[in-house]
């Protein structure tokens, strides 16, 4: 096998033990993480752990607010406003979900590569570059930003239907306590941006905010969220892109129109070109595969059998089928999905692959899930948003 996957060690709390997966971080200059990417392919079960979580600031990130000092104030169309502790929260009926969370900038690269025919890769900040990027290693740009958690917390319709929302309301304003100018990156195909600092700030649509599965969340896997992940208080929005999920929270007003908002008419988009009048909300995840075995750059392989698996998910609920090619596409062969199946969690697939000849092979999968929908789903856009394309994994077989 190859050499990556042979077993380094380390001491775990005090016993030799196998060597962790470790993230990409960056830190700010007082040494705390303001990104992190997450090592996925390493990771052999369905929840990622807490410290490989990916982490993605848009703003400046906040400082902490004790949990017994923070309030949310859920105002606007509703019969009876009223402010929130986090005590208050935890007295209504909870609920846990498990769910991918995926940003939407995650593995854009690959727009460009598909669309080349494999020749460059690159996207609407960085430059081309020619030959093909890996999925695997989380330093590259754009990797490793997914996902899964245990969310536990409220439904947001609960707390709703408590407060009465007034009819022929649109959506549930959500505002983080985050403050800043956006970055440079999130910049480039906006026609208006601010002058000065603004709040992170998105307007969920009703329906999605009546979703029973659509949490004001206080912990992740098992332990109160930590102030990186958006505690004391987070939105999750099981199925939707990362930025819908807002952290941080301070405040939800329910909205009888769409207001103008930054992160959701200037980026966070799908458009062919930034100057289009009519651009398309960015809101459902499409279908996606991820192969982790084998990998690109592995030396080559003996001819016999071998595994190829993966992770597969969906913005639209259940995974029902993986396919897996061995030949690029020309033959597709039905892989085998493991229990459990969950409507936002992502499912674990293998398959086993007989190789009787020596030569290159190109290894691909796809996904379709209980709508119907057969990856890929999400066409090349400016900013290069959800990508769900299907991207080969090339093998040698010695």
């Amino acid at each position: 096998m190859a050499a990556r996957r042979e077993i380094e060690g380390e001491f775990v709390m005090g016993w030799a033990d196998r060597k962790r997966p470790t993230p990409y971080t960056l830190n700010d200059a007082e040494g705390r993480v303001i990104s992190q990417r997450t090592p996925v392919a390493d990771l052999p079960g369905l929840i990622t752990p807490t410290d490989l979580r990916y982490v993605v600031v848009q703003l400046d990130a906040p400082d902490p607010i004790h949990p017994d000092d923070w309030k949310m104030e859920i105002g606007g169309q509703v019969e009876k406003p009223q402010t929130f502790t986090l005590d208050d929260l935890r007295k209504l009926p909870a609920k846990t979900v498990r769910c991918v969370h995926e940003c939407s900038g995650s593995e854009q690269d690959f727009f460009e590569y598909l669309r080349s025919d494999g020749q460059t890769y690159g996207c609407y900040v960085h430059p081309s570059e020619e030959g093909k990027p890996t999925r695997h290693v989380p330093e590259n740009d754009h990797n490793g930003l997914l996902s899964s958690g245990e969310w536990t917390g409220v439904p947001l319709a609960t707390v709703l239907e408590k407060l009465g929302v007034k009819p022929g309301s649109y959506g549930v304003l959500a505002q983080g306590f985050d403050r800043g100018r956006p970055a440079e990156f999130a910049t480039a195909g906006a026609q208006l941006v601010p002058e000065g600092e603004i709040n992170f700030e998105k307007c969920l649509p009703l329906g999605k905010a009546l979703d029973p599965d659509t949490l004001l969340a206080w912990a992740l896997n098992g332990e109160f969220i930590r102030h990186i992940h958006g505690g004391p208080v987070r939105l999750v929005t099981p199925g939707w892109s990362g930025n819908w999920s807002v952290k941080w929270l301070q405040k939800l007003d329910v909205m009888d129109r769409k207001p103008a908002l930054y992160y959701q008419d200037q980026y966070f988009y799908l458009a062919e070109d930034p100057g289009e009048p009519d651009k398309e909300m960015i809101t459902a995840m499409g279908v996606k595969s991820l192969i982790t075995e084998p990998r690109d750059g592995d030396p080559p392989m003996p001819q016999g059998e071998h595994l190829i698996a993966g992770l597969a998910w969906s913005g639209h609920g259940n995974i029902t089928r993986v396919e897996v090619s061995a030949d690029g596409g020309k033959n597709w062969f039905d892989a085998h999905l493991e229990e459990p199946i969950e409507r936002w969690l992502w499912v674990r697939w293998s398959y086993l692959w007989y190789a009787t000849e020596p030569g290159h092979y190109e290894i691909m999968a796809r996904a379709t899930d209980d709508e119907g929908r057969v990856q890929p789903q999400i066409e090349w856009n400016y900013l290069g948003k959800n990508f769900d394309g299907i991207v080969p994994v090339d093998v040698e077989i010695a």
